[in-house]
């Protein structure tokens, strides 16, 4: 629901962090406010520059819980960039080359949208988590995944696990028979790191290792940008995960167990981290976007892509 996808040898129009024109052809999964499988969706969009000073026009359908058709226009100014309706308005940061960070308002539903949204290295495809609200009350989230339209038309759209809410609904992995985010295993690649203006500092290893006990998750995290490596333990419905006391605290949610929503507080350094991350259908890779805090002010960001091992 909201960025501009990258085409294959059409050129890019920003001159500075993630952009491109091209045709894109999706599915989603939906969400309630509290996390349950409502319905899958269909998602496409056309992005195409519109003037000579660069802007690029967003035509897309949406078909699912929530239905609507339009278009909105986005004017890039060096990584910042506004989106000027009529469909959606509000603005974005361009996250390095890979990824859009942004807030917005869609007037036909009334919603207002923080969005994440992700190339994959291959450039064919993007992953997207669009938490929807009405003022601070969550009321939908939608996981996506999107592939690019080749020229012949014959786009490999993802495919959908079968089944309707009455009997998904119950299930936190939304008929998967897993939550692909908390399963046992390690997460690992290289990311991305910025500063609080989101001026690139390179790229750092980075590695997550998550242990599941049923209502349980041991987990650990080395190559944030917290001084010294990140544990908790953490209490799990599916839904929502919560830790319990110790030198990291806070809880997220989860959604179809493929993607996730929340905040981490490392004690004894004064930082808070905001995490979201989104599996492709496949699980075998998962995008994170991490902003990190000191009271209101960010710090730091990383972005990038993490492949999935299980333990042996």
């Amino acid at each position: 629901m909201g960025a501009v996808g990258q085409g294959d040898d059409r050129a890019d129009t920003c001159e500075v962090g993630f952009c491109g024109i091209g045709k894109w052809a999706g599915t989603a999964e939906v969400f309630d406010g509290r996390g349950r499988f409502i319905s899958n969706a269909t998602d496409q969009r056309f992005a195409r520059t519109v003037d000579e000073d660069g802007r690029v026009r967003i035509d897309l359908a949406f078909v699912g819980p929530l239905k609507f058709a339009g278009h909105y226009t986005i004017e890039d100014n060096g990584g910042h960039r506004i989106y000027q309706g009529p469909a959606n308005t509000g603005s974005a940061e361009s996250v390095g080359p890979d990824a859009v960070d942004a807030n917005s308002y869609w007037p036909v539903t009334g919603l207002s949208q923080r969005f994440f949204l992700a190339k994959l290295p291959s450039g064919d495809r993007q992953l997207h988590l669009s938490l929807m609200s009405r003022g601070d009350r969550p009321l939908y989230t939608i996981v996506g995944e999107s592939h690019m339209v080749p020229d012949d038309g014959q786009a490999n759209v993802p495919g959908l696990i079968p089944g309707i809410s009455h009997d998904l609904a119950a299930d936190p992995g939304a008929g998967r028979g897993t939550l692909l985010i908390q399963r046992s295993g390690t997460w690992s690649g290289a990311v991305r790191t910025f500063d609080g203006q989101l001026r690139c500092l390179g790229d750092r290893p980075f590695e997550e290792r998550v242990v599941n006990e049923d209502d349980r998750v041991r987990w650990s995290l080395r190559g944030s940008l917290a001084p010294d490596d990140l544990k908790a333990s953490f209490h799990t419905d599916g839904w929502l995960s919560w830790s319990e006391l110790g030198g990291t605290v806070g809880s997220f949610a989860l959604y179809g167990g493929r993607a996730l929503s929340g905040s981490l507080h490392h004690i004894s350094s004064g930082l808070r981290v905001c995490r979201r991350e989104i599996c492709t259908s496949d699980g075998t890779t998962k995008a994170i976007l991490h902003t990190w805090y000191r009271g209101g002010l960010r710090v730091g960001v990383q972005q990038g892509f993490l492949t999935f091992t299980p333990n042996p």
